[in-house]
Parts: structure tokens; C-alpha cells; sequence
């Protein structure tokens, strides 16, 4: 197969933005020096290996041009399947192959949980030793190797006895057929074609399927030989049974080519190991609507995908499960992870159907109350304030209470049960804080060290702004890089953006968009709604550092970015000192900033934006609790002022550094927020 040079390819693959491959992280100048020209015994080179990166820039991995890849460019793709497959310490290796005692196998059948699995399938990849893959196989050997194969599968007996259909010469008969039955396999991937997978189509490949259509073999599609088992329903055992079976007898006629390192050799990194993916087809719509579906699969050892396999959409709540492992443990270790990982993400879905029972329209689906406190005993009982509270009389009390809008405590907690190092739970309403007051008032004193529990917080003043008692904080410019005053605010009868719907959160960002575009003098300025938002726009506010995004899994699991980025958008003034940002964590973040010290000035303006904003909407606030905010740590003035200050000298010494700090009230950050370093010493 001809391609671009291995040096050309590479720029290709550096220079495009939206690449984000393994390829591009491994493929260094020192790589191409070293392999630019040199081939494997077999003529293929590493430019066929990138060439599908180059043109499918949303394809992660390479493909081996044979099957001696892997072992000529080793410095390249050690790196690849290193960091692809998790091998701890980066030393590959891989046991012998062992499928168990088929005998003796004890899953249950995956549908004991719930009546949810449509289907299950096992499959494996196999490459015949002495042939390559598709960039350096010829026309003549792909014949050779199909008939070599095909008359290996003509003698299987049983209930593997079938029919083998070439895909050259196919009567149209036979076609309809295989795509009524979903068995044909087409030459319609972009990443395929471009690693050689369809070339001379469809010369030398078949399908292979047996008398009860349950057997299937593909010749000549990904790799050299696609087996695979399936058939309705969880019963995993019979599936995995046929499978192995089948590759047994395969074996006795082919030699399959096989490493100690990488186990099976596959065109497909991410299929090196025992190949074997096993998988199901489970009805989980509320499993999958949590917002950490995908982060819930894995730590269960599971990949989830769509109805219709990688990069496709769920249809009717159905997705493909399969274990995420191939590499490192035998085909019988695979299989059983798969089966623990799906049996409790079906468990999983059938508690979430019977907690959420009666739940309004609209609202997240959440996991019971008892479930979550379970994940969060791996925080720290002093320093969250989440687990603290949460005692077991507070879950019997609170367990199953809902707002009027359909709030639960277990919403609150889980974005800290599921990120331990999060302290504070997140609202979905205002209402959270009435309804579950036994449980909110202890940790709110305690959060903002208020000691009488029956506080109150005072009337809103932000004093006379032509005599402010405060001015420039460094005159001299010494030390205060920027000076920065943000609040929140919320609207009053929305619900906050973790239990909003899509609904109501475009309405909300209609009346708040409607306001700011009202806005006059220096904090007029211009909407950008994230939605539909220019790549133009979006590079000036990434640019800026005014965009916000969804890559925050406290506020994540917290469900703030359902329907993302429905309804959420940022404003800036013409000057670029004025920011609100629109439906992020609370309805608003209203900031103003400038260069220097100059608090006084960013002070006025800020309460003078703020005050024009709430002539057009009226925001939420109480007595007690101040404004209302989503998160807890926020309530009173929600209003957080800060500088950037240079302050190498007592930064490098912390101790002091904390004295000062918890002397004046202070909280000291990273340059980068919370929980992050200054190597320069210029602290938040």
C-alpha cells in the first residue's frame, strides 16, 4: 500500500487540532528518525501504520501494517499499548491462553437480574501465522488465505456446521439475506480503509454462518478471522461454550500467530491479548441518563457503547456492555469480569427504576440514598462536610423524600460519593434547603464556622460606593497582578441547573440573556450563547480564558451539565472587565476584574452591574441563609474578592503563610484555583 512519508504524516497528524490520538503522543521526531526507513521482513513500513490517524483524525490508535509490526517500531508501539491497555509499570506481557473448564463453568444467566439483557455475544479475533496484514497482503495471498481458511471451516461438524459465502460472485439473494440477519459485513469505515482494510474489495473475504445462525465467522474484514458466538437472551454460559469450542477445533487445522508479550496478534492494538470481547445488549435507559454513566461502567470493568456498536447512539435505552480488558489475563479472567461488571450494572438498573418510581418528569434518575452513603465512606469524615452530616438517622429520616420539583438528598450527595475529595453537596432548588434542614443547617455552621445554630444572616448592604473604606491595595504595582470580585446568583423560581430541565433552563437563559443584552454604559457589552457558537467566538474566549466547560466531575456528577450546552452562554463588556456566566454552577457568576490593585473600582462596578441586572428579575434570597446558591459553601453574599499576589518570599514558608491567612480570614490558592501548586509564588 502506497502513502505519504513517515516525516509528512506526522506533521499532518501534529498540526490538526482535533486529534487527540495515542498516534499523536507517541509518533515523536525521535520515532520517525529512527524508523522512517526501515521495513518489516514482510515490506511494510510505520507510515501504513499512521497513515489512518492522518486522515481520520478522530481515530485513536494505529494499525499494524503485519504481524511483525509490533516488534520492528517497538519503541512506538510499547508506548501505544502501554498507555492504550494500562500495563502497569509499561512491561507487556501476556499469559498462555486458557478458556477454563468448560465443563464446569458457574455464571448465572446475566437475565436472573431484572429480565434486561436482549442478547449476548462473545467474539475473538484470530491472524494466521505467515500472512500479513492489509497494507501488505497481495491479492493472490488474500485468495490463498480465504481458501485456507474457508476449507478449515468446511470441516467443522455439529452444531458448527455451515455455509460459506464468498463475498465475490454473492447472488443478490444471498446479500439481502446476510443484511436481513445483520451477519454482512460492508466496506463503508473511514479508519479501515485508510489502514488498508478494503483494499482489492471484496476479493478474498466470506462470511461463515452455521445451520442455527448463532456461529458466525468473518473472513478477511478487520482481521484475518472474526469468530463469533450470539444468540437472544444472558446465557452467557452457552455462548462463551460454542466459542470456545469453535476455536478449538480451528486450531487443529490453522496455527494462529501468538507472543509472549502481546498474546494474539490483531491489526488493532486495542484487540492484542485474548481478542475477547464478550457483551450483552441490556436495557438500562436510567443507568445510562446518570451523567457518569461511562465512569461507573469502567470502574465496573465494562466499555459501553451504542445500540449499533463504538461511536453510534443508543436506541430505545439499549446499550452494548462488554468487558474492557483483552490484554494481561487469560479468555476465561476476561469473561469473568465481564460477567461480575455487567451482573452489577444490571443490579444497578433495577434499583434506579424502583427508587425513582414516582419521580416528576424530567428530574435525573438517581441512585437510593443507601447506595450512595455506601460509596461515600471513602471520604474523610473530618475534612467532608457531606459525610460528616450524613448519619444514619439522617438517612432514615431523609430516605426517599422528595421537594415539591422532585429533589432528593441523595441528589445532593453524589457528586461527593462519587469524587471523595469534594466536601459540600450540591442543591437542586432552593426548596433543599427547607425541606432537608436537619441535615443542611449542622454542616452549613460548620462549613462557615457560624456557632449559633439558629443564625441569621443580615439584610444586603453593599455600603455607600462614593465612600468606600477601602482603595487601591498596591499603589505601586508591586505585587497584585489582577484584582477579581465574582458573585452568584440565582433566580428565583427556577430550580438550580442540576435538576433542571431542558425546558426551563432555556427559559432561564432567555431572561437572563434578555437582561444583560439590556445592559447600558460601560458593563453593555455582547451574549455568547454556547450553543451553535462559532469556532471564531470560541477561540477568542478560549483565548481570553472566559469560556467555561464541562470538565469539572464534581459539578459533573452533581448533574450540572445535563444537556450540555442547552441553555448556558457567557457575556462579557466591551472592555472584557465584566463576565457573567450563565447556567455554569448557579443560574448566574457575575464577576468583574481588572489588572492591578484597584479594589475599590472592580467593587463599584460590580455592584452597580448587579444592581441593573435585578431591575429585570427578582433574585433569590432568605432571611436566614442570605442569597441562595446551589452549592452551600456559597450562601450569604455568595461573594468571593480576590488578587493575584506575588509573594515568593512568604510563599516558601507555608507555615507562616497559614498563620497570616487564618488571621485576616483568608483562603490562599494555586495559581490555577483550588487544590493546585504556584511554582512562581503568586497566589489566589
Amino acid at each position: 500500500m502506497q502513502v505519504d512519508s513517515l516525516k509528512n504524516l506526522q506533521t499532518k497528524i501534529k498540526s490538526d487540532e482535533q486529534n487527540h490520538s495515542l498516534t499523536k503522543k507517541y509518533l515523536t521526531d525521535d520515532i520517525v528518525n529512527k524508523y522512517q526507513s526501515i521495513k518489516t521482513n514482510m515490506g511494510g513500513t510505520l507510515a501504513q501504520c499512521v497513515n489512518t490517524n492522518a486522515r481520520n483524525p478522530k481515530a485513536l490508535l494505529p494499525r499494524a501494517c503485519d504481524l511483525n509490526a509490533y516488534e520492528t517500531f517497538k519503541d512506538f508501539f510499547d508506548a501505544v499499548i502501554a498507555d492504550y491497555h494500562k500495563v502497569p509499570g509499561g512491561k507487556i506481557q501476556h499469559p498462555k491462553s486458557n478458556f477454563g473448564d468448560i465443563k464446569s463453568l458457574s455464571f448465572s444467566d446475566l437475565n436472573t437480574y431484572g429480565n434486561l439483557v436482549v442478547s449476548t455475544r462473545v467474539r475473538l479475533g484470530r491472524t494466521v501465522e505467515g500472512f500479513g496484514f492489509g497494507p501488505t497482503l497481495s491479492k493472490e495471498t488474500r485468495i490463498e488465505l480465504e481458501k485456507k481458511i474457508s476449507t478449515a471451516l468446511s470441516n467443522l461438524s455439529g452444531e458448527y456446521e455451515g455455509t460459506y459465502y464468498p463475498l465475490t460472485g454473492m447472488s443478490e439473494e444471498d446479500r439481502l439475506k446476510l443484511i436481513s440477519d445483520h451477519f454482512l459485513f460492508r466496506n463503508d469505515d473511514s479508519v479501515l480503509e485508510a489502514a488498508g482494510g478494503y483494499i482489492d474489495w471484496p476479493t478474498g473475504r466470506g462470511i461463515f454462518i452455521n445451520k442455527q445462525k448463532n456461529f458466525l465467522v468473518w473472513i478477511n474484514e478487520e482481521d484475518h478471522i472474526r469468530v463469533i458466538s450470539m444468540q437472544k437472551g444472558g446465557d452467557l454460559i452457552a455462548v462463551y461454550k460454542r466459542l470456545a469450542g469453535a476455536i478449538q477445533e480451528l486450531s487443529k487445522s490453522l496455527k494462529f500467530a501468538f507472543s509472549d508479550r502481546f498474546g494474539f496478534i490483531t491489526f488493532c492494538p486495542s484487540n492484542l491479548g485474548t481478542t475477547l470481547r464478550a457483551s450483552v445488549h441490556a436495557k438500562v435507559p436510567m443507568l445510562a441518563s446518570l451523567p457518569n454513566f461511562k465512569e461507573i461502567c469502567e470502574k465496573h470493568g465494562i466499555q459501553a457503547r451504542g445500540t449499533h456498536g463504538e461511536h453510534t447512539e443508543s436506541v430505545g435505552g439499549i446499550y452494548d456492555l462488554s468487558n474492557k480488558r483483552r490484554l494481561g489475563l487469560t479468555e476465561i479472567d476476561a469473561v469473568t469480569e465481564m460477567h461480575s461488571g455487567v451482573r452489577a450494572l444490571l443490579e444497578l438498573e433495577v434499583m434506579l427504576q424502583e427508587y425513582n418510581k414516582g419521580a416528576p418528569e424530567g428530574v435525573m434518575p438517581v441512585e437510593p440514598l443507601t447506595y450512595l452513603a455506601k460509596l461515600l465512606e471513602g471520604a474523610s469524615i473530618e475534612k467532608c462536610y457531606a459525610r460528616k452530616y450524613l448519619t444514619p438517622e439522617i438517612i432514615k429520616k431523609y430516605d426517599g423524600k422528595r421537594t415539591t420539583h422532585g429533589a432528593t438528598l441523595a441528589h445532593m450527595i453524589r457528586n461527593v460519593a462519587y469524587n471523595n475529595r469534594s466536601i459540600c453537596p450540591r442543591t437542586g432548588e432552593a426548596e433543599c434547603y427547607s425541606t432537608f434542614i436537619d441535615y443542611l443547617d449542622p454542616l452549613i455552621c460548620d462549613y462557615h464556622n457560624v456557632k449559633d445554630p439558629s443564625f441569621k444572616h443580615p439584610a444586603p448592604t453593599f455600603g455607600d460606593l462614593s465612600k468606600l473604606p477601602f482603595g487601591d491595595l498596591d499603589p505601586t504595582g508591586k505585587f497584585i497582578v489582577s484584582t477579581r470580585v465574582r458573585v452568584g446568583r440565582s433566580v428565583e423560581g427556577f430550580l438550580f441547573p442540576t435538576i433542571m430541565s431542558k425546558s426551563d433552563r432555556l427559559k432561564l437563559e432567555q431572561v437572563i440573556s434578555g437582561a444583560l443584552k439590556g445592559l447600558t454604559g460601560e458593563h453593555a457589552g455582547t451574549y455568547y450563547p454556547l450553543t451553535n457558537m462559532t469556532e471564531e467566538d470560541r477561540k477568542q474566549l478560549v483565548e481570553d480564558h472566559f469560556l467555561f466547560k464541562n470538565d469539572d466531575p464534581v459539578l459533573r456528577d452533581a448533574g450540572g451539565y445535563r444537556d450540555w450546552p442547552v441553555g448556558r452562554g457567557i457575556f462579557h463588556n466591551k472592555a472584557k472587565t465584566f463576565l457573567v456566566w450563565v447556567c455554569e454552577e448557579d443560574h448566574m457568576r457575575i464577576i468583574l476584574m481588572q489588572k492591578g490593585g484597584d479594589l475599590a473600582s472592580v467593587y463599584k462596578r460590580l455592584i452597580e452591574g448587579i444592581n441593573a441586572i435585578g431591575k429585570s428579575m427578582k433574585f433569590a434570597h432568605s432571611d436566614k441563609y442570605g442569597y441562595i446558591t446551589c452549592c452551600p459553601s456559597n450562601l450569604g453574599t455568595s461573594m468571593r474578592a480576590s488578587v493575584l499576589l506575588k509573594i515568593p518570599k512568604l510563599s516558601a514558608q507555608p507555615k507562616k503563610l497559614n498563620e497570616i491567612c487564618e488571621k485576616y480570614i483568608l483562603q490562599a490558592r494555586g495559581l490555577y484555583g483550588e487544590h493546585t501548586e504556584s511554582p512562581d509564588g503568586t497566589y489566589d
